[in-house]
């Protein structure tokens, strides 16, 4: 999904002469924490722009993965006629059907996506807000990845209903969800801090971004497992060094196939995501003083 223009300001804010812009990462930080509730309201209202005028409103947020499920099963099944995913069967031996294999590394894949297209333009599509009131700039890309956050939880909510009705009840492995999808968090928001920034002074890399993620997405096994590139170790190395890789593959794990996460993928990634972040703050930090005279 790409970004959506920012088309109402959001709930009054104090006037820009009587706040300090922040002078450090620290301070920056401090602001973010003190407007959570500035944040939650820029979440809702992202979300409402994007379903504005919808019949069902925010209900395709629940719909879309439904719909998604169900098309990627007939597909798959009858269409293409898929086996059954073989990477790390699960110890119950119950078979795992290829389009909740696909589904799973899907989800996690569009909310880093997602947050990515979002968040780029988060920051030059708001140029009458910054122009006339005073806010923690770097909430915007923060907005624009927690309502990618949203999306996936209904995403999240269907593919777990799926895995319960079609291959079996999730184990305690499940409980390394939410670290998992943290660690896509921390990354997703770093790389939309650098990209947000980079994007007030280069228009280019809001189109850019598209064709990176669509390169991106080929890289990562959503729709292959590493096993099936291992023949070639090359090309397997290659794709443990991509740092969406052991996301995807750690939460198709925990989720489908009733394993563990892949602890040293993970543990890369989780440096790749820090690394992203402190270089995005900043980056994003430097920059922030000009925003308002250059959108």
């Amino acid at each position: 999904m790409g970004s959506q223009s920012l088309t109402a300001p959001p709930p009054a804010l104090p006037p820009r002469a009587t706040r300090r812009r922040p002078v450090s990462i620290r301070g920056s930080l401090r602001e973010l924490v003190q407007a959570r509730e500035l944040t939650v309201n820029l979440v809702r209202r992202d979300l409402k722009v994007e379903h504005r005028g919808t019949f069902l409103g925010m209900l395709w947020s629940l719909a879309t993965p439904l719909l998604l499920v169900a098309l990627y099963y007939v597909v798959f099944k009858f269409i293409i006629g898929a086996h059954p995913a073989v990477d790390k069967p699960r110890p119950d031996g119950n078979d795992v059907p290829f389009a909740l294999y696909f589904f799973a590394g899907l989800t996690v894949w569009n909310l880093f996506s997602n947050s990515l297209s979002r968040s780029t333009t988060s920051v030059t599509s708001s140029g009458y807000l910054l122009r006339k009131v005073y806010l923690p700039k770097a909430i915007l890309p923060l907005a624009s990845v927690l309502s990618s956050l949203v999306t996936f939880a209904f995403e999240f909510v269907v593919l777990m209903v799926a895995v319960l009705l079609v291959v079996g009840p999730p184990s305690a492995q499940l409980l390394w969800a939410p670290a998992i999808v943290a660690v896509a968090l921390v990354m997703a928001y770093g790389l939309a801090l650098l990209l947000s920034a980079v994007n007030v002074f280069l228009r280019d890399t809001a189109h850019f971004i598209g064709i990176l993620l669509q390169l991106w997405f080929w890289a990562t096994p959503v729709i292959y497992s590493l096993q099936f590139v291992a023949k070639n170790p090359g090309v397997a190395t290659l794709l443990k060094l991509n740092p969406m890789t052991g996301v995807v593959v750690s939460l198709r794990n925990v989720t489908l196939l009733d394993r563990g996460p892949e602890l040293g993928l993970l543990a890369g990634d989780l440096g790749f995501a820090l690394i992203a972040l402190a270089v995005g703050a900043v980056v994003f930090n430097r920059s922030q003083r000009l925003f308002a005279e250059l959108v």
